[in-house]
């Protein structure tokens, strides 16, 4: 994981998301922990989040143990002080640069910013089948309530006209130049004075608080041990 700070911007650039799609604890949390540090920087407007290849390729999201639900895995992922809380409740401008395959987590942390610059060959898969810390009225705020709920029942992927048209995502470039165009995206951002930018997420926050997003959140270990307990079933 290299971390950069260049004219107010920071960027974590990893080269790919998908450990957090398989459950990497140490991943998230050293994602978490770059944030955090991040956010608390005053040299700091905007964090961009880059991965050197497919943004989050497909991979297996296993059931977290039993053992480690309300513990380990809650303290990484779902909890007040997790990866994607820590996101979402960020006092500074998070932006995600997003090429190929976002499946899984990758489209939690596109769902957990603020801003998303997407490239052409984008293609977001439903981030709620294997992951209970996806927070639905997240997803609910940001591309309508209806659109959702089919994405959540269907399981269907999203390419990235689609994404354009829901919302999900800011802007649609060639590949090429996703990178330069993220990066000039964060420099308008930055002309914000610093105060400007907390001023501003303190008050986005206020409206993600009314409208149950940490809630939501703090259900995710119940919904992991409900799922846990209906694979179970399934199994027997």
């Amino acid at each position: 994981m290299d971390i950069t700070i260049k004219n107010w911007v920071g960027v974590i650039e990893v080269e790919d998301f998908s450990p957090l799609s398989r459950g990497d604890a140490a991943f998230a949390a050293a994602l978490r922990n770059a944030v955090v540090d991040l956010s608390d920087d005053d040299l700091v407007k905007v964090i961009v989040l880059r991965a050197r290849g497919d943004f989050a390729p497909f991979q297996p999201a296993p059931d977290p143990g039993a053992a480690v639900i309300f513990t380990e895995w809650s303290r990484n992922f779902a909890g007040a002080a997790a990866l994607y809380q820590s996101m979402t409740f960020s006092k500074k401008v998070i932006l995600t640069e997003v090429a190929g395959e976002c499946a899984g987590a990758g489209s939690l942390l596109v769902l957990s910013s603020d801003l998303t610059v997407a490239a052409s060959d984008a293609r977001f898969a439903s981030p709620f089948a294997d992951h209970p810390e996806a927070n639905f009225v997240l997803a609910a705020l940001t591309i309508r309530l209806n659109r959702a709920k089919a994405w959540v029942i269907r399981d269907y992927g999203i390419d990235a006209a689609q994404a354009d048209a829901f919302g999900l995502v800011n802007r649609v470039v060639d590949r090429d130049d996703l990178s330069a165009t993220a990066l000039g995206m964060a420099a308008s951002v930055a002309l914000m004075p610093l105060d400007g930018v907390v001023m501003t997420k303190m008050l986005q926050q206020a409206v993600l608080d009314a409208s149950g997003v940490g809630r939501e959140f703090d259900m995710a270990s119940f919904y992991s041990a409900g799922l846990l307990v209906s694979h179970g079933e399934t199994h027997e």
